[in-house]
C-alpha cells in the first residue's frame, strides 16, 4: 500500500514538471506568435512582416532576459519590460500606414501584461512581511 502510495505521488510530481516545462516558451516561440497576429491584425505587407519579425524577436530577447535576470526585484523587471515594449512599439509604429498605426494602438492597449514568475526572493519578501525584516516592524 505505501508503495503504491508513493508510486500516485511521484506520478504527480512527473505530470507536473511535465506540465510546467510545457508553459515556458522561447523567445523565437512568442515572436512568431506575435508576429502571425498583427500579420492578421494590420494587414501587414512582407517588407513590413520582415521588419516587423526582427523588432519582435529583438524584444523577445531582450524581455527574456530581464525575467532570467535573477539580481533584479519585480517591480525594476516590470518597468524594464515597459521600456522595451515602448521602444519596439516606437520602431512598430514608424513602419505602418495611418490606418494600420490605428489598429496598432487598439493592439497595445489589449495586449494582455508579460508574465514575470515569482521568484524565490519574491516567495520570501511575502513570507516575511512584503521584505520587511521583523525589527523593522517592531
Amino acid at each position: 500500500m505505501k508503495k503504491l502510495f508513493l508510486a500516485g505521488i511521484g506520478f504527480f510530481l512527473a505530470m507536473g514538471l511535465t506540465f510546467a516545462q510545457q508553459a515556458q516558451t522561447t523567445p523565437e516561440e512568442n515572436a512568431t506568435k506575435v508576429v502571425t497576429e498583427l500579420v492578421t491584425k494590420l494587414t501587414l505587407n512582407d517588407e513590413q512582416k520582415t521588419a516587423v519579425s526582427t523588432i519582435v524577436l529583438d524584444q523577445e530577447k531582450a524581455i527574456a532576459a530581464v525575467i532570467q535576470d535573477s539580481t533584479t526585484k519585480v517591480d525594476v523587471k516590470k518597468e524594464n519590460i515597459a521600456k522595451i515594449q515602448g521602444e519596439s512599439d516606437t520602431k512598430i509604429a514608424q513602419l505602418l500606414t495611418d490606418e494600420q498605426k490605428v489598429a496598432y494602438q487598439k493592439y497595445v492597449t489589449e495586449r494582455p501584461p508579460v508574465n514575470i514568475p515569482a521568484t524565490q526572493e519574491t516567495t520570501e519578501q511575502k513570507e516575511s512581511g512584503n521584505g520587511q525584516s521583523n525589527q523593522q516592524q517592531q
